[in-house]
């Protein structure tokens, strides 16, 4: 539990560069994502040139970060025949599994959401000539500029037993 209440969504990163190891370690957790079927509906592209990454920073408003950071991981939701519906579930276990195992590497990430938005997914595929299937997420990488505390989110309004709302 220690690892889920440590993890936060960090945009500030300094200079220190992430190794190539690092990103093999995000890696493996996120293809250790569950998925229905095992259909592992995802590729990830690793994108380092400083020119494509502030081209992906206008992907949205809440991508502005990549234009200052040394890496990032693209999740590509690839197209399926064995649970197609379930493909974004998916590939959010394994966007969620790179967002923790670079908590326990102590780097900062971000999930920056672009499917099912076609805007994004369209400027993101075109960009990194993805053919096959969609990006579904980008992660910013790097390590934080400052420590930064994080919320705890618990509110037991939220939680319900057996049927939703008032009994």
């Amino acid at each position: 539990m220690s690892l889920l209440l440590k993890r936060k969504s960090i945009r500030h990163y300094n200079d220190q560069p992430i190794s190539d190891s690092t990103i093999t370690e995000l890696l493996k957790a996120a293809m250790q994502a569950p998925s229905a079927n095992n259909q592992q509906p995802w590729e990830f592209i690793v994108v380092d040139n400083p020119s494509l990454l502030d081209q992906l920073s206008k992907t949205s408003r809440g991508a502005w970060m990549l234009k200052d950071v040394k890496r990032a991981i693209v999740v590509v939701m690839t197209e399926t025949e064995k649970s197609p519906v379930m493909a974004p579930q998916d590939c959010a276990a394994a966007t969620q599994n790179i967002l923790l195992r670079a908590t326990e590497l102590d780097l900062g990430a971000v999930w920056i959401g672009v499917y099912p938005r076609e805007e994004r997914f369209t400027h993101v595929d075109e960009l990194l000539h993805i053919t096959n299937g969609h990006a579904f997420s980008m992660i910013a990488l790097g390590y934080p500029k400052k420590e930064e505390t994080v919320k705890l989110r618990y509110d037991d309004s939220r939680v319900h037993y057996n049927t939703f709302g008032e009994d």
